[in-house]
């Protein structure tokens, strides 16, 4: 049978003066004088024999819930008032927390200003003021750190529930462990915030009487009551003493919450339950891109544009659908008249709206429709003929780029932008990789990737050069072609690659081909390795043979007969 833990006695209570005294420093029973830490009310001493330990216990045997929290956290004003030595945690994650030492410390002091009231207030000789908050039933709530972040005053938070209700066991606690204590706020971390992936971070919340196992993502952006963008990650622009703050998607209120490692970021209040992520992800990119290009003077996208090599037609390997590039082209949408965005767009005669589009004027047809791609958040354009941007937004760190960087990259599909002019790039810009298969005097061979710019840089020994510059991706049928096709223009080389008795064996270890003669005839059993010429043995596979002649029919190559050089 599980044993039950036993409830803990209060064994400090307030003196007349206001200070805490142990149980065993006053006088039995009600002549002790001594109040509740927590309600208040008149306690009675339970100091006598040996059978129980001794405690204080209300007069009227009523049982207060936090009696013993109050006493602890009156406890850790009064150590640290006393001793002015405070364990303060590293400013970054990571680093080594380091001990503090105050000229004075105040217990209970107002803040006007703030209508706030810490438990202790330390202050240096130089000037410095530090707040000193202690967690037992009673953590700093988000509109309470909101208030000290915006008003840029140093604050450390100390949780004190692993204490027990002895001063020297609590001293040791605040004045020498880096554990169960954070930064609200910190003057020397200058980027108290982390962008998360969606796809790497995950927690569960509790909601109604079940848990949510969804990931949540941290948040950064929000709005004011004027329906102004503010970002959390620029400290400057959050002022939670002059400002409320709702959720960018739902439009819910939100606070300024402050993770473990002094971490910023956006939370709902309580009862709030938060969006999904993929439609916070999606709202925001959308409002912040809006918003953005309707203050703006300037706004680039880099529009991907194909360019054919220069050299065209008078390369024998020229194709137009390998031997290009796409290079991206700045274009300012400002000065192409492109004055107005537009959320939740819908053009006439369409059964439902677009995330935005950017509009010249009223001209329907030059109206580019913006479309936010966050995963479950995203709805397919069925027939668009107008020109369209798909933005891709995987995280956070996508809508932050949106906020002031040019539209391209990965993250930009740019659909119907036609060219009329087709450009064209340098031999040395497209540089494309062809297949190269090198013959050498010793009937071996070499076959592999080349740059089409080293077409004409010959080995000594080379007596046969082929280049390939379709199907480079099927490498094996692309070397036995070339094989085949020595072997047919009486080549003297290597030709256990399309030799019958070449087979592939796979074991446990590895995968390898062998000739299946090695053992009765002696040949290389790794032939491949050795590359044997005039093997008496060689039998052409007919079977090979059959499919190159016919998935090869039409390929386009260049052969080089360097016999005779």
């Amino acid at each position: 049978m599980k044993q039950l833990k036993q409830k803990p006695y209060l064994t400090y209570a307030l003196d007349t003066n206001g200070k805490l005294v142990h149980v065993d420093c006053v006088p039995r029973g009600l002549a002790c004088k001594c109040l509740c830490p927590h309600c208040k009310s008149e306690l009675v001493a339970k100091n006598g024999g040996n059978r129980k330990v001794h405690h204080f216990a209300h007069v009227n045997g009523s049982d207060c819930v936090g009696a013993i929290e109050s006493a602890l956290h009156k406890m850790a004003k009064d150590i640290l008032q006393e001793h002015k030595l405070v364990m303060l945690p590293s400013v970054k994650q990571g680093g080594k927390g380091k001990q503090f030492v105050f000229d004075k410390i105040e217990i209970e002091v107002s803040d006007k200003d703030l209508s706030l009231r810490p438990d202790c207030i330390g202050y240096t000789g130089n000037g410095c003021i530090m707040w000193i908050e202690f967690k037992r039933s009673h953590e700093v709530d988000v509109k309470k750190a909101g208030k000290i972040i915006s008003a840029k005053i140093d604050c450390v938070e100390i949780d004190l529930n692993s204490c027990e209700l002895d001063p020297a066991k609590v001293r040791t606690f605040i004045e020498s462990s880096e554990e169960m204590r954070k930064w609200i706020y910190n003057h020397e971390n200058p980027h108290p915030f982390k962008i998360y992936d969606k796809s790497n971070y995950s927690s569960h919340h509790y909601f109604d009487d079940f848990y949510d196992f969804s990931p949540r993502i941290p948040r950064h952006i929000a709005i004011d009551e004027q329906n102004t963008i503010v970002n959390l990650c620029d400290r400057d622009e959050i002022d939670v003493n002059k400002h409320t703050y709702f959720c960018i998607a739902c439009g819910k209120e939100v606070c300024v919450d402050v993770d473990t490692w002094g971490n910023y970021s956006f939370l709902h209040v309580d009862k709030n339950t938060p969006c999904e992520d993929d439609f916070y992800l999606h709202e925001a990119a959308k409002k912040v891109l809006c918003g953005r290009f309707n203050i703006q003077s300037k706004i680039d996208v880099y529009i991907p544009q194909r360019h054919l090599c220069e050299e065209g037609w008078r390369c024998p390997l020229y194709n137009e659908n390998f031997c290009s590039i796409v290079i991206p082209i700045s274009y300012d949408l400002k000065a192409y008249g492109y004055d107005t965005c537009e959320i939740e767009y819908k053009f006439p005669n369409e059964k439902f709206s677009y995330d935005a589009v950017l509009k010249r004027g009223d001209d329907l047809n030059a109206t580019i429709v913006i479309v936010i791609y966050a995963d479950t958040c995203y709805i397919e354009p069925e027939n668009l003929k107008n020109r369209a941007i798909e933005i891709i937004v995987r995280c956070e760190n996508d809508v932050l780029y949106l906020c002031k960087e040019p539209l391209r990259g990965e993250r930009f599909r740019f659909l119907n932008f036609r060219h009329r002019k087709l450009n064209t790039a340098s031999w040395e810009i497209i540089n494309r990789e062809v297949l190269k298969f090198t013959l050498f005097s010793s009937g071996k061979y070499y076959f592999g990737t080349e740059s089409c710019m080293n077409m004409n840089i010959t080995k000594i020994s080379a007596i046969y050069e082929m280049f390939i510059s379709e199907n480079i991706e099927n490498y094996k049928m692309m070397r036995q072609y070339a094989v085949l096709r020595c072997f047919k223009n009486q080549k003297e080389l290597c030709l256990c690659e399309i030799c019958y008795f070449l087979r592939s064996v796979d074991s446990l270890w590895c995968h390898e081909k062998i000739c299946i003669r090695y053992k009765t005839k002696g040949t290389p059993r790794n032939p491949l390795e050795t590359m044997p010429v005039k093997c008496p043995y060689f039998s052409l596979d007919k079977n090979i043979e059959a499919i190159l002649e016919k998935e090869c029919s039409g390929l386009k190559f260049i052969e080089r007969d360097l016999t005779n050089r």
